[in-house]
């Protein structure tokens, strides 16, 4: 495909996704239909269908797009981070930016309350889930590296219980939605994660 013809493509699906974020954000998930999403896109429905199979196709792709790019590309800006609660300050403040503006909350909870009666969205989740927890092991992996982290540290419950202290946030951006403190909620799970963990600056 010509260089030309396949920046449109790329160029309309982002049209769609934008048109589908803001369409399942107003109607939530099972509101929410391939009409209204073309609607908001400025798209026909035909168009749609040809770039996702489905509406349900369109909601799992918002819910992952971008996430194991902006998780490599965050394993890069932190690696120069010296300091590792700084460091470990940076990398969840960089999911909540991904929560709130990416990705966006209103969609996780949707697939949250949805995932009971659809094994798709449900596998998605899993997806999700595994994408962070491979970013926390691969974040604690390099402390005990770093020697920030005991030699003996279990990289991979610690990375399970940091992933569920992420997404435990939920609750908050549920009950308290853009009037919640992001850097409160931040900084009490970085505090929780040294604690658990004993990440220190290491000695040597």
């Amino acid at each position: 495909m010509p260089k030309r013809s396949a920046a449109h493509a790329e160029a309309v699906r982002e049209q769609i996704l934008g048109g589908g974020r803001r369409a399942f954000a107003a109607g939530g998930f099972r509101g929410t239909s391939v009409p209204s999403i073309a609607a908001e896109a400025g798209v026909s429905v035909g168009l749609i269908y040809r770039y996702f199979s489905s509406k349900e196709g369109l909601f799992l792709e918002l819910c992952l797009s971008g996430t194991p790019d902006e998780l490599a590309e965050l394993a890069q800006a932190i690696a120069v981070i010296d300091d590792p609660v700084q460091r470990l300050s940076v990398a969840i403040g960089s999911y909540f930016d991904a929560l709130f503006h990416t990705i966006g909350a209103p969609l996780v909870l949707q697939a949250l309350a949805a995932s009971p009666g659809d094994p798709r969205i449900r596998e998605m989740l899993r997806r999700r889930g595994d994408d962070l927890r491979g970013f926390s092991a691969a974040f604690i992996a390099d402390a005990v590296r770093r020697g920030e982290l005991a030699a003996d540290a279990d990289v991979a419950e610690l990375a399970a219980v940091t992933t569920m202290l992420l997404d435990g946030a939920l609750v908050a951006v549920a009950e308290e939605g853009d009037a919640m403190d992001r850097e409160a909620v931040r900084d009490r799970i970085v505090r929780t994660v040294v604690a658990m963990s004993g990440l220190r600056a290491s000695s040597r």
